[in-house]
Protein backbone atom coordinates (compact mmCIF):
# COMPACT_ATOMS: atom_id res chain seq x y z
CA UNK A 1 0.00 0.00 0.00
CA UNK A 2 1.29 3.45 -0.93
CA UNK A 3 0.29 6.12 1.57
CA UNK A 4 0.77 9.77 0.71
CA UNK A 5 -0.52 13.12 1.89
CA UNK A 6 -2.90 14.59 -0.68
CA UNK A 7 -1.06 17.92 -0.77
CA UNK A 8 2.23 16.15 -1.48
CA UNK A 9 0.56 14.02 -4.14
CA UNK A 10 -0.90 16.99 -5.99
CA UNK A 11 2.47 18.77 -5.90
CA UNK A 12 4.32 15.82 -7.44
CA UNK A 13 3.30 15.16 -11.05
CA UNK A 14 5.27 11.91 -11.18
CA UNK A 15 3.43 10.51 -8.16
CA UNK A 16 0.13 11.72 -9.50
CA UNK A 17 0.70 10.02 -12.84
CA UNK A 18 1.62 6.84 -10.97
CA UNK A 19 -1.69 6.96 -9.11
CA UNK A 20 -3.62 7.44 -12.34
CA UNK A 21 -1.68 4.63 -14.00
CA UNK A 22 -2.34 2.30 -11.07
CA UNK A 23 -6.06 3.16 -11.14
CA UNK A 24 -6.11 2.28 -14.83
CA UNK A 25 -4.49 -1.04 -13.92
CA UNK A 26 -7.27 -1.84 -11.42
CA UNK A 27 -5.98 -0.30 -8.18
CA UNK A 28 -8.24 0.43 -5.22
CA UNK A 29 -7.55 3.73 -3.45
CA UNK A 30 -8.89 5.29 -0.27
CA UNK A 31 -9.51 9.01 -0.76
CA UNK A 32 -10.64 11.84 1.53
CA UNK A 33 -13.93 13.58 0.75
CA UNK A 34 -16.00 16.37 2.28
CA UNK A 35 -17.93 13.83 4.39
CA UNK A 36 -15.69 10.82 5.06
CA UNK A 37 -13.03 8.61 3.53
CA UNK A 38 -14.08 6.50 0.57
CA UNK A 39 -12.87 3.65 -1.58
CA UNK A 40 -12.36 4.67 -5.21
CA UNK A 41 -11.72 2.71 -8.41
CA UNK A 42 -11.79 3.36 -12.14
CA UNK A 43 -15.39 3.29 -13.35
CA UNK A 44 -14.49 1.46 -16.58
CA UNK A 45 -12.88 -1.58 -14.94
CA UNK A 46 -15.27 -4.35 -13.77
CA UNK A 47 -12.51 -6.21 -11.91
CA UNK A 48 -11.62 -3.10 -9.91
CA UNK A 49 -15.27 -2.52 -9.02
CA UNK A 50 -15.51 -6.16 -7.92
CA UNK A 51 -12.55 -5.61 -5.58
CA UNK A 52 -14.45 -2.89 -3.72
CA UNK A 53 -17.43 -5.17 -3.23
CA UNK A 54 -15.15 -7.91 -1.93
CA UNK A 55 -13.24 -5.62 0.45
CA UNK A 56 -16.42 -4.14 1.88
CA UNK A 57 -18.39 -7.39 1.76
CA UNK A 58 -20.99 -5.21 0.06
CA UNK A 59 -24.30 -6.45 -1.29
CA UNK A 60 -23.93 -6.63 -5.09
CA UNK A 61 -27.37 -5.03 -5.43
CA UNK A 62 -26.07 -1.78 -3.90
CA UNK A 63 -24.49 0.51 -6.51
CA UNK A 64 -21.44 2.73 -6.13
CA UNK A 65 -21.35 6.52 -6.62
CA UNK A 66 -19.71 8.48 -9.44
CA UNK A 67 -17.60 11.49 -8.49
CA UNK A 68 -17.39 14.44 -10.88
CA UNK A 69 -15.38 17.64 -10.46
CA UNK A 70 -17.83 20.11 -12.03
CA UNK A 71 -21.51 20.25 -12.94
CA UNK A 72 -20.58 20.80 -16.60
CA UNK A 73 -19.32 17.21 -16.58
CA UNK A 74 -22.93 15.98 -16.58
CA UNK A 75 -23.52 17.13 -20.16
CA UNK A 76 -19.98 16.21 -21.23
CA UNK A 77 -20.58 12.65 -20.11
CA UNK A 78 -23.99 12.22 -21.67
CA UNK A 79 -26.35 12.79 -18.76
CA UNK A 80 -29.72 14.07 -19.93
CA UNK A 81 -30.81 16.61 -17.33
CA UNK A 82 -33.37 19.38 -17.51
CA UNK A 83 -32.56 23.01 -16.82
CA UNK A 84 -34.72 22.80 -13.69
CA UNK A 85 -32.73 19.88 -12.36
CA UNK A 86 -29.47 21.66 -13.14
CA UNK A 87 -30.66 24.64 -11.11
CA UNK A 88 -31.44 22.37 -8.16
CA UNK A 89 -28.08 20.63 -8.34
CA UNK A 90 -26.23 23.94 -8.63
CA UNK A 91 -27.72 24.97 -5.28
CA UNK A 92 -26.13 21.99 -3.54
CA UNK A 93 -23.01 21.16 -5.56
CA UNK A 94 -20.23 20.98 -4.66
CA UNK A 95 -21.62 19.38 -1.55
CA UNK A 96 -23.13 16.40 0.21
CA UNK A 97 -25.89 15.58 -2.27
CA UNK A 98 -25.86 12.36 -4.27
CA UNK A 99 -28.21 12.70 -7.24
CA UNK A 100 -29.59 9.49 -8.74
CA UNK A 101 -29.81 9.95 -12.51
CA UNK A 102 -30.37 7.75 -15.54
CA UNK A 103 -27.03 6.28 -16.55
CA UNK A 104 -25.92 7.44 -20.01
CA UNK A 105 -24.25 5.20 -22.55
CA UNK A 106 -20.62 6.03 -21.87
CA UNK A 107 -17.52 3.85 -21.94
CA UNK A 108 -16.27 5.69 -18.84
CA UNK A 109 -19.01 3.91 -16.85
CA UNK A 110 -18.97 0.49 -18.51
CA UNK A 111 -18.16 -1.29 -15.23
CA UNK A 112 -21.36 0.09 -13.70
CA UNK A 113 -24.15 -2.44 -14.23
CA UNK A 114 -27.18 -0.48 -13.00
CA UNK A 115 -29.65 1.61 -15.03
CA UNK A 116 -29.44 4.49 -12.55
CA UNK A 117 -26.23 6.10 -11.37
CA UNK A 118 -25.65 8.17 -8.26
CA UNK A 119 -23.53 11.25 -8.97
CA UNK A 120 -21.86 13.68 -6.59
CA UNK A 121 -19.49 16.63 -6.74
CA UNK A 122 -17.69 16.63 -3.38
CA UNK A 123 -16.91 19.96 -1.72
CA UNK A 124 -13.24 19.09 -1.29
CA UNK A 125 -10.99 21.31 -3.38
CA UNK A 126 -7.97 18.97 -3.37
CA UNK A 127 -10.09 15.97 -4.34
CA UNK A 128 -11.63 18.00 -7.16
CA UNK A 129 -8.11 18.80 -8.38
CA UNK A 130 -7.28 15.09 -8.37
CA UNK A 131 -10.45 14.32 -10.32
CA UNK A 132 -9.67 16.97 -12.95
CA UNK A 133 -6.38 15.31 -13.84
CA UNK A 134 -7.73 11.79 -14.25
CA UNK A 135 -8.77 10.93 -17.80
CA UNK A 136 -11.32 8.36 -16.64
CA UNK A 137 -13.91 8.53 -13.84
CA UNK A 138 -14.02 7.21 -10.28
CA UNK A 139 -16.70 5.09 -8.67
CA UNK A 140 -16.71 5.44 -4.90
CA UNK A 141 -18.25 4.21 -1.68
CA UNK A 142 -17.50 4.75 2.00
CA UNK A 143 -14.26 3.17 3.24
CA UNK A 144 -15.61 0.65 5.72
CA UNK A 145 -16.89 -2.89 5.97
CA UNK A 146 -20.60 -3.05 5.18
CA UNK A 147 -22.66 -2.49 8.31
CA UNK A 148 -19.78 -0.91 10.21
CA UNK A 149 -19.24 2.82 10.79
CA UNK A 150 -16.93 4.79 8.53
CA UNK A 151 -13.70 6.08 10.05
CA UNK A 152 -12.36 9.63 9.75
CA UNK A 153 -8.87 8.65 10.92
CA UNK A 154 -6.47 7.62 8.14
CA UNK A 155 -4.24 5.77 10.62
CA UNK A 156 -7.08 3.43 11.51
CA UNK A 157 -7.96 2.93 7.85
CA UNK A 158 -4.33 2.14 7.06
CA UNK A 159 -4.23 -0.44 9.84
CA UNK A 160 -7.42 -2.15 8.72
CA UNK A 161 -7.06 -2.12 4.95
CA UNK A 162 -3.28 -2.05 4.34
CA UNK A 163 -3.25 -5.55 2.85
CA UNK A 164 -6.29 -4.98 0.65
CA UNK A 165 -5.87 -1.59 -1.01
CA UNK A 166 -3.16 -0.07 -3.20
CA UNK A 167 -3.21 3.63 -2.27
CA UNK A 168 -4.25 5.62 0.78
CA UNK A 169 -4.52 9.32 -0.03
CA UNK A 170 -4.12 10.96 3.37
CA UNK A 171 -6.23 14.06 3.94
CA UNK A 172 -5.69 14.07 7.70
CA UNK A 173 -8.30 13.26 10.29
CA UNK A 174 -11.61 14.44 8.90
CA UNK A 175 -14.20 16.24 11.00
CA UNK A 176 -17.20 14.01 11.73
CA UNK A 177 -19.95 14.79 9.23
CA UNK A 178 -23.30 13.48 8.13
CA UNK A 179 -23.24 11.36 4.97
CA UNK A 180 -24.54 12.77 1.71
CA UNK A 181 -28.25 13.02 1.11
CA UNK A 182 -29.27 10.55 -1.60
CA UNK A 183 -32.15 11.69 -3.83
CA UNK A 184 -33.60 9.92 -6.86
CA UNK A 185 -34.16 12.57 -9.53
CA UNK A 186 -35.44 10.06 -12.10
CA UNK A 187 -38.89 10.45 -10.53
CA UNK A 188 -41.04 13.52 -9.86
CA UNK A 189 -40.98 14.77 -7.18
CA UNK A 190 -37.49 13.56 -6.26
CA UNK A 191 -37.50 10.64 -3.83
CA UNK A 192 -35.24 10.97 -0.78
CA UNK A 193 -33.56 7.60 -0.32
CA UNK A 194 -31.29 8.75 2.51
CA UNK A 195 -31.58 11.97 4.44
CA UNK A 196 -28.09 13.26 5.11
CA UNK A 197 -26.36 16.61 5.34
CA UNK A 198 -28.37 18.37 2.60
CA UNK A 199 -32.10 19.10 2.53
CA UNK A 200 -33.73 19.62 -0.85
Amino acid sequence: MKRIDISQLLADQTLLEQLYSDLDAGAVAIIPTDTLYGFAVAAHLPDAVARIYAIKNRDARKPLILFLNAIEQLAHNGFDVSSGLLETLQKHWPGALTAILHKPENQHFCAFSFAKLGVRIPAHAQLQQLLVGYQHKLLTTSANRSGEPSDCDPDKLAAEFAGEIDWLIDGGTLKPALPSTVADFTVTPPLILRQGAVRI
